[in-house]
């Protein structure tokens, strides 16, 4: 997630003229309310626009986030599944590295958009509000674009160390957890800003459905991929005891930036997005290779 399009265009989010976006839950039944939440989270986080309809209001762009996760392990099985194939024809590194930057083009690299922002201003040195005014703005300096490079190149080489099995503790678990972060943050984490794309979503964040969804989303991804990277008793805890170690440290990162800023904003919702999927990368291949 990132507060400003100036990099990425962030379809479904009142305002930003990029899209519709589902209409507020009506009378139409669960399921229907159930697949425009999907709908929209989908074309908010990835580069595939599903159709919809009017205009999304702050309850719907919050109740879309409890469907994030199923968007990350969408994207983790593609992943997975485009790292095994191309493992057959190609060297290790030459595989992860264009699934790694298949990932990002799918993501329209929305969260590395908020991962440069962030770093431009929170290492810039300067005050709060000059801080998250450098965040706004669309140029890229050097510690954005210092940022993005650790990031990717950390991701390749993690991904690179694994054969599949770890693989999908890696990518799919790793993909679906991050995906979790940005539900926490907007609910338990205060807004820096007045406006931005993050505000649509923070402004609507009072309720635990959404984070419940997310949260047993992301703990059965997490097991299944923790037995498939290991076989045996230990193997589905191995899983989670990673989830829970990512989300840990994430949220530490984050919590210090709160801390600098005054609460987050949808960059560092972006942020934590990017970290979080190199820490899972970096994590499977300590416990499993």
């Amino acid at each position: 997630m990132t507060d400003e399009p100036h990099h990425t265009t962030n379809p479904g989010v009142p305002g930003d003229g990029a899209g519709e976006s589902p209409a507020a839950p009506g009378g139409d039944g669960r399921p229907a309310a159930l697949g425009r939440r999907f709908a929209l989270a989908v074309t908010f986080l990835t580069a595939v626009r599903l159709p919809t309809s009017g205009a999304a209001a702050p309850a719907d762009l919050w109740a879309s986030m409890g469907l994030y996760p199923v968007v990350g392990l969408l994207l983790g099985l593609a992943g997975w599944g485009a790292y095994a194939v191309l493992l057959y024809r190609l060297t290790p590194l030459v595989a992860a590295a264009i699934v790694v930057v298949g990932l990002e083009l799918a993501t329209r690299a929305l969260h590395l958009d908020g991962l440069m922002d962030t770093a431009d201003g929170c290492l810039s040195g300067a005050p709060r509000e000059r801080a998250l005014e450098i965040m706004k703005d669309s140029r890229v300096g050097a510690m954005g674009v210092f940022a993005a490079i650790a990031v990717i190149v950390v991701k390749v080489s993690a991904l690179a160390a694994l054969a599949r099995p770890g693989a999908a503790l890696g990518l799919v678990a790793g993909l679906t957890v991050a995906r979790l972060l940005p539900v926490l943050d907007v609910r338990f984490f205060a807004y820096a800003r007045r406006e931005g794309t993050g505000a649509a979503f923070a402004g609507a964040g009072t309720t635990n459905g959404p984070v419940i969804a997310a949260a047993v989303c992301a703990v059965a991804v997490a097991l299944a991929a923790g037995a498939v990277a290991r076989s045996g008793t230990a193997g589905p805890f191995l899983g989670l005891d990673l989830a829970a170690a990512v989300v840990a440290i994430t949220l530490g990162v984050q919590a210090l930036v709160a801390r600098r800023l005054g609460g987050l904003t949808g960059d560092v919702y972006g942020l934590g997005v990017e970290l979080a999927e190199a820490l899972a990368l970096v994590g499977a291949g300590l416990v499993v290779r």
